[in-house]
C-alpha cells in the first residue's frame, strides 16, 4: 500500500474500535426518511411519497431532509407538509451535531443518525414503492438483526484496494444497495457511526468505493454487527432496478437511470408498475410547482405586514394593459395562484421609494408594483412591453336574492310558452331543460314553488285531458328537474 492508504487504514482502525454510547432518549418510533433537496430530487421524493400516502395507504411518518434555502423554497415545503412530511434543514440540525460534509450521498447516513426515528427505513427520492413497506419492521428478517439490507447487482472485488485497508477478508456475497435500508439505530448504532465516519472522509474512501452504499457493508463487517440480506436477487428493467420483499415478490422500483423529470419526457418503462399513477401525481405537480426553488429575499417586518395582508385578503385581479385579467390567490408560501394553479411566485421588498410587490415567473422578475389607494398595486410588467399593470381586490360575489314573486312570475311565463309550442319531445326536452336552469338561478325560489301551484301552472301548459300518460310523463320530468336530490 501506499503511505496514504496506510495512514487511512490506520485512521479506519482507530475509528472501528470506539464505541461510542447510543444516546437513549433522544430517537423514538419508526419512520421513513429521504433525502430530496434540490428540484431534480424533489419531484422525484413527490412521486414516491403520493405513491405512499395516496395509493399505498402508508401512515409511517416521513421525514424530508435537504440542504438549506438553496435546495427547499416556501412552496416546496407546502406541497410536501400537505402529505403529512416533516422538513429538516441539515445545516440547522449540523448547528448542535456538526459534520464535515454532506454533499450528496454523505447526507443520507448523516440524516438517519440524527433522524427523529429509532428506527429508520431509509429510501431514496427516485424509489417507488409498490405496498406499503410497513410490514417490513415486523419481519423476522430484520427482527433477528435490527438491520436489513438489500443487495447490488454487483460486488466489491476481491482485488479492491478497501480490503487492504481495512483488513478484512473479501466479502464473498453482494454488495449492499442502498436505495432502500431499514436499521435500528439502537442495535446498530456502532456500526453506523462508523459508516458516518467513513462518509465524511467521502475523498478517501469514495475513490474505491462507490458512494455510501459500500460503506455500509465495510461499518457492519469490521464492526462485527448483525446484519440481514435479502436472498432474492433484483429484478431488472430498463433504467430501473426492482427490489423484493423478504418473501421475493418486488417491493421498491428503484428509478436510478430514469428518475422522474417534470418538465421533460420521462420514459415509459416496461415493467414498471403504478406507472399511470406515478404519471398523474407528476401532472399535479406540474400544475402547482415550475420546478424552480424560489426563496423570498430578506426584508423588513413592514414588508411581511404587507405580505400577510395580501393572504389575508384573497383574491385579486391583475390586469396587464392591452391583456386580458388574470384572477389570482396569494398564498402564505409565496405562490400566487389561479385556481390551484401557480402562475408566479411573489413577495413585497424593500425599494427605493417604498415598499414593492414582485412578481416573478420562470425564476425571472415578471411585474413590479407598488400600494396605492383602497388596496389597489400599481406598476409595470418587466419584460418588454413594458405595459401598466393594476393589481386590484376582486369584489366579492354577492350571492342571489331569492325573489319568489320574480320566480312565479318566470315559471308563469315558461308556462305560457310551452303551451304554444309543438307538444312533442324536444319541446319537452326544452322546457324541463329550462326549469332546471331556474332551479339553479333561484334554488330557493323554486324549491318553495314546487307545491300544488307548479302543478297548475303545467295543467294550464294545453296538454289535452285525455293524453293521461303524457301529461303525468311531463309533470314528473318537470317535477324531477326541481328536486335537489335527482338532479345531482
Amino acid at each position: 500500500m501506499t503511505r496514504a492508504a496506510v495512514n487511512l487504514a490506520e485512521e479506519l482502525k482507530d475509528a472501528a474500535a470506539l464505541d461510542p454510547a447510543y444516546p437513549a432518549g433522544r430517537f423514538a418510533g419508526r419512520g421513513i426518511v429521504i433525502c430530496a433537496g434540490g428540484a431534480r430530487f424533489f419531484t422525484c421524493a413527490w412521486v414516491a411519497i403520493g405513491m405512499l400516502r395516496r395509493h399505498l395507504g402508508c401512515t409511517l411518518p416521513i421525514e424530508v431532509w435537504y440542504l438549506g434555502d438553496a435546495e427547499m423554497g416556501p412552496a416546496m415545503q407546502s406541497l410536501l407538509g400537505e402529505q403529512g412530511v416533516e422538513l429538516v434543514d441539515a445545516f440547522e440540525v449540523a448547528k448542535t451535531y456538526p459534520a464535515r460534509r454532506f454533499d450528496g450521498w454523505e447526507l443520507k447516513t448523516y440524516a438517519i443518525t440524527h433522524s427523529r426515528f429509532q428506527e429508520v427505513l431509509l429510501l431514496d427520492a427516485d424509489n417507488v414503492p409498490v405496498a406499503d413497506p410497513a410490514f417490513l419492521f415486523d419481519t423476522p428478517d430484520y427482527a433477528a438483526t435490527g438491520a436489513l439490507f438489500w443487495p447490488d447487482i454487483v460486488r466489491l472485488a476481491r482485488n479492491n484496494e478497501i480490503w487492504a485497508v481495512s483488513g478484512l477478508e473479501p466479502w464473498a456475497g453482494p454488495s449492499f444497495e442502498s436505495g432502500q435500508l431499514l436499521i435500528d439505530k439502537a442495535r446498530g448504532w456502532r456500526a453506523l457511526q462508523l459508516s458516518f465516519w467513513i462518509n465524511q472522509r467521502a475523498a478517501e474512501f469514495y475513490r474505491f468505493l462507490y458512494g455510501d452504499k459500500d460503506t455500509f457493508l465495510i461499518a457492519w463487517l469490521l464492526t462485527g454487527t448483525a446484519f440481514t440480506q435479502i436472498p432474492h436477487a433484483p429484478r431488472l428493467i430498463e433504467a430501473t432496478m426492482c427490489q423484493r420483499a423478504p418473501d421475493g415478490s418486488v417491493l421498491f422500483q428503484h428509478r436510478g437511470a430514469a428518475k422522474w423529470l417534470l418538465t421533460s419526457r420521462n420514459p415509459v418503462i416496461d415493467g414498471f408498475l403504478f406507472e399511470p399513477e406515478c404519471r398523474e401525481l407528476l401532472e399535479e405537480l406540474a400544475l402547482r410547482w415550475d420546478g424552480h426553488v424560489f426563496n423570498p429575499p430578506p426584508r423588513s417586518a413592514a414588508c411581511r405586514t404587507l405580505e400577510a395582508g395580501l393572504v389575508q385578503r384573497g383574491c385579486f385581479t391583475l390586469t396587464l394593459l392591452g391583456d386580458s385579467a388574470l384572477g389570482l390567490d396569494f398564498t402564505p408560501d409565496h405562490r400566487a395562484c389561479e385556481g390551484g394553479r401557480l402562475r408566479f411566485y411573489w413577495h413585497v421588498e424593500d425599494g427605493a421609494a417604498g415598499p414593492v410587490l414582485m412578481l416573478h415567473y420562470a425564476a425571472l422578475h415578471f411585474c413590479s408594483l407598488a400600494p396605492d389607494q383602497g388596496g389597489v398595486w400599481r406598476g409595470q410588467h418587466l419584460r418588454s412591453p413594458q405595459v401598466p399593470a393594476i393589481l386590484a381586490p376582486t369584489p366579492p360575489l354577492r350571492p342571489a336574492v331569492p325573489d319568489h314573486a320574480e320566480a312565479e312570475r318566470v315559471i308563469a311565463a315558461v308556462a305560457a310558452l310551452y303551451r304554444r309550442l309543438p307538444q312533442d319531445d324536444e319541446a319537452l326536452r326544452d322546457f324541463v331543460g329550462t326549469l332546471r336552469s331556474l332551479r339553479r338561478l333561484w334554488p330557493e325560489a323554486v324549491a318553495r314553488s314546487a307545491d300544488p301551484r307548479v302543478s297548475a301552472l303545467l295543467a294550464k301548459a294545453g296538454e289535452p285531458a285525455s293524453a293521461a300518460t303524457r301529461s303525468a310523463t311531463v309533470r314528473r320530468r318537470s317535477f324531477a328537474a326541481l328536486d335537489y336530490d335527482r338532479d345531482r
